[in-house]
């Protein structure tokens, strides 16, 4: 029986996230059909994970950037649905059997994805009021479970019909990691499959991302980065709507705002200003 679920995870240096990721899956695996999943992993750090059994481990140390990374594990599978999950994702023990399930269920269906926003209702309404145009993630804000259709899901951990996964792709020109890839993959992939209709958050999907990792760039190339992508985003999706003085603003904040407690350099953020214009 071939795999028809591939989980794929991308992985840099973070070996101890992978470690504690890991086990979570296998869980999940053995509780579905004998030979219906697969797990493939992709590392990039200079030494290879060492993988548990029922892991294929690609170990690509010159392979450049996260887009890249899924690329090729899109490449490297046959299964008909694949489920991306970053290195400090958990799913819950019956996901494997609930995707299975959605994806026999619902054929029309494209895209599904858990519900991993935990943020108190003030601050979601404050981050949707703040965000204009292409700059509006149009991911459901929401904390609790439920079933509810979108326009993009979650990076984190998303499964998506494989074949409609390969004629989109990952835009490998991007290099680097935690660059919002996942949100323009979704941007482009809506159109193919006629918008909110074919994706949506699945309460039967249950996971948590623990956002233990540390960030792979330096904060001064992770503002230049991350400024430069909100921009190059602009430029791609906002369609009618223009990169103004305040979008320059937003994307400013976001962009130093960086993860925890290691926030981006404010000279990195002004050089991926510069250089997005």
């Amino acid at each position: 029986m071939s795999a028809r679920i591939a989980f794929l995870i991308p992985s840099k240096g973070r070996h101890q996230c992978l470690a504690r990721t890991l086990p979570h899956l296998l869980r999940a695996v053995a509780a579905a059909p004998a030979g219906s999943c697969e797990i493939v992993v992709c590392d990039q750090s200079p030494t290879p994970f060492l993988s548990p059994p029922g892991v294929h481990l690609l170990h690509r140390p010159l392979l450049s950037g996260l887009p890249a990374a899924r690329n090729l594990l899109l490449a490297s599978c046959q299964a008909p649905v694949v489920c991306f999950l970053d290195d400090d994702t958990d799913l819950g023990s019956d996901f494997a059997l609930a995707l299975l399930a959605l994806a026999e269920r619902e054929p029309t269906q494209q895209a599904w994805g858990p519900v991993v926003e935990v943020r108190a209702r003030s601050a979601r309404r404050l981050h949707r009021a703040l965000q204009l145009g292409v700059f509006h993630d149009p991911r459901r804000q929401c904390a609790a479970r439920r079933d509810r259709a979108a326009t993009a899901l979650f990076g984190c951990c998303f499964a998506v019909r494989r074949t409609v996964a390969l004629r989109t792709g990952f835009d490998a020109r991007l290099r680097g990691y935690a660059l919002g890839e996942d949100l323009d993959f979704f941007l482009r992939l809506a159109p193919r499959v006629g918008g909110a209709g074919a994706m949506r958050f699945a309460a039967a999907l249950r996971a948590i991302h623990r956002r233990d990792g540390a960030d792979r760039a330096d904060a001064h190339s992770r503002g230049e980065a991350k400024a430069a992508f909100l921009l190059r985003l602009a430029r791609r999706h906002g369609g009618r709507n223009p990169v103004t003085l305040l979008h320059l603003a937003i994307a400013l904040l976001a962009a130093a705002s960086g993860r925890g407690a290691e926030p981006a350099t404010w000279r990195g953020v002004w050089r991926g200003l510069w250089r997005g214009l």
